[in-house]
């Protein structure tokens, strides 16, 4: 029987400890996954559809820039207890602050325009008309904005975080040729030359990758759960490190297909 205890309390430990890593690393990870959203999903296929595997080493670049902006936004928010536009105001004046936020408000508005129309387009599959869709997301938005806790939300959040690992064994089962991604992925080029197509792809690439609202609910949600200069890094070590580089990589390769 002790060594029944000695698993159980164990197990316990291991399970206090994942619990707290969530915890705080929780903002990083629903930031950096809700980056897999309409519109960047559909970036990432109709980068693999253009160019196949040939802007796969792109992708990876912009791995450590996630890094850093991550690691910086939460470092930030562990030292000055300030959110992201108060830090601009009080750091840079109200000009700069005003600027960021009005930016702010117009890159998620286009950003809303982008996840609407991903909405829509999908639930039109199974016969559902555009505006039931929009009142409906909208409804469900207002009551969670009126009635939920945040910390569920989180909670609900990261378990759909989850569902995006099924992009992962979904591009193995596309068959694809690991030849041809070392050949072709992972050595920097520009297929067809570079020019404004595929400038307009890179560039539609990087906005899926670091956008501002990440910076604002980050840091808020740091300065809100009261991280210290300690543990600033391991949320920014699970924000940024990500798997869901793994899921781009993988919708690249569907698109591709």
């Amino acid at each position: 029987m002790n060594w029944i205890t000695r698993t159980y309390y164990q197990l316990q430990r291991w399970w206090k400890a994942i619990r707290l890593y969530l915890i705080i690393a929780g903002p990083g990870v629903v930031v950096m996954i809700a980056d897999n959203d309409a519109g960047g999903i559909t970036t990432y296929a109709a980068t693999g559809s253009k160019y196949e595997y040939y802007l796969i080493w792109f992708l990876l670049l912009l791995i450590p820039v996630a890094y850093y902006v991550q690691e910086m936004t939460v470092r930030l928010g562990a030292i000055t207890k300030r959110g992201h536009a108060e830090a601009i105001f009080d750091g840079f004046g109200a000009f700069w602050g005003w600027f960021s936020l009005l930016d702010l408000l117009l890159i998620d508005w286009l950003t809303w325009v982008t996840e609407f129309i991903g909405m829509t387009s999908a639930l039109a599959i199974f016969g559902v008309p555009a505006w039931a869709t929009v009142a409906g997301v909208c409804a469900l938005m207002g009551f969670i904005m009126l009635n939920g806790r945040y910390w569920t939300w989180e909670k609900i959040a990261m378990a759909f975080c989850a569902l995006n690992l099924i992009y992962i064994p979904g591009a193995f089962m596309v068959h694809p040729k690991v030849s041809d991604i070392f050949a072709h992925g992972l050595l920097p080029n520009f297929p067809g030359g570079f020019n404004a197509e595929l400038f307009f792809f890179l560039m539609a690439n990087i906005g899926t990758t670091i956008a501002p609202w990440m910076l604002f609910f980050q840091q808020s949600s740091v300065v809100d759960k009261g991280l210290q200069g300690s543990t600033e890094a391991a949320e920014a070590i699970a924000g940024a490190t990500r798997f869901v580089e793994a899921v781009e990589f993988a919708l690249q390769i569907h698109g591709s297909k």
